[in-house]
């Protein structure tokens, strides 16, 4: 009777945790392949990073002179690398966009980072964080939206403040 319960308790304990187990070895694996496929593309780059940040299939980075914004977005079909010269923007703005539920609770629909050249003959880059359509929940996108944010909008004010010294 004991032995049969012990059987009983452990299958059924490790059917609980089990899946947990696999759930997390998978994702650490999806985690590393996609570190690992965005450093073979970077790697022709030529770039050294000051600051950087992988989430989900995207790349941001800071070059360590401060003066090269590099975005990746390495999807399936395609991958998007922009190397964005720091020194020709002039404003940085932090798009969001909200919509309400049937339920009448209003959540966020997208997020996205906007960099405004000082020449208009350019156009405006977009640098998309978060979108409903794509990703399922968010992720500490606000954060991480604000930290870059702060960094590019930090590194325009003091180019800015050096050429008028000057």
């Amino acid at each position: 009777m004991k032995i049969s319960l012990i059987i009983v308790s452990s299958i059924l304990t490790l059917s609980v945790f089990v899946p947990f187990f696999l759930f997390i070895i998978n994702g650490t694996h999806n985690t590393s392949n996609t570190k690992k496929h965005i450093n073979y593309l970077l790697k022709d780059n030529g770039v050294v990073y000051s600051a950087k940040e992988i989430w989900r299939k995207n790349f941001l980075g800071i070059s360590n002179d401060k003066k090269i914004l590099t975005y990746l977005n390495s999807n399936q079909t395609k991958s998007i690398i922009k190397n964005i010269n720091l020194e020709d923007i002039k404003q940085c703005n932090i798009l969001k966009s909200y919509h309400k539920d049937r339920d009448k609770i209003v959540r966020l629909k997208s997020s996205s980072l906007e960099l405004v050249f000082k020449s208009s003959a350019k156009q405006n880059i977009t640098i998309p964080f978060f979108n409903i359509d794509d990703d399922l929940s968010e992720d500490y996108e606000i954060e991480r939206i604000e930290k870059w944010h702060k960094l590019i909008f930090d590194i325009i004010t003091k180019q800015s403040n050096i050429k008028l010294a000057s």
